[in-house]
């Protein structure tokens, strides 16, 4: 008996950590880059690019972007993918923008700081409590996926 009460007690403290540290609802992402000609600038290092469905031109029909947009950056250790919209404010209207060095992507509502730079999205100050919302990314060939779509 007292271990079921601990295993119930461990679930329920599992479960309201999960919670508590949720991002706003999933929102579908799917875009084909290439690497060659369209997002040709993505292939220096620091490099990135903002793709907002109705704002980003040569995005495809079946091209998703999320719920604010989303950021793509090539670090040293690879190309990587974050919501463009603030966990702590969650509209798709309030977008981080990246800083002048492009190491931190920056909230223009609270604040918040991130750092893309080493590929997590961390959280670096402010009054957000979780870094951004990351996307898968796959690289093959010239062309990278970000896709967070499952079939």
């Amino acid at each position: 008996m007292r271990k079921f009460i601990s295993l119930l007690i461990l679930f329920c403290a599992l479960s309201c950590t999960q919670t508590e540290h949720s991002y706003f609802p999933s929102y579908p992402v799917y875009l084909e880059l290439d690497l060659t000609f369209e997002d040709k600038e993505l292939n220096g290092v620091m490099a990135y690019k903002e793709y907002i469905l109705g704002k980003t031109s040569g995005l495809g029909a079946t091209e998703r972007t999320g719920l604010g947009g989303v950021l793509v950056y090539h670090s040293v250790d690879g190309y990587f993918a974050y919501d463009l919209s603030c966990p702590n404010e969650t509209q798709a209207s309030v977008r981080v923008e990246m800083d002048d060095d492009a190491i931190y992507a920056v909230c223009p509502k609270c604040g918040s700081k991130y750092n893309v730079f080493e590929g997590y999205g961390s959280l670096v100050e402010g009054p957000a409590t979780r870094g951004l919302k990351s996307y898968p990314t796959y690289l093959s060939g010239t062309k990278l996926y970000v896709n967070n779509v499952t079939n």
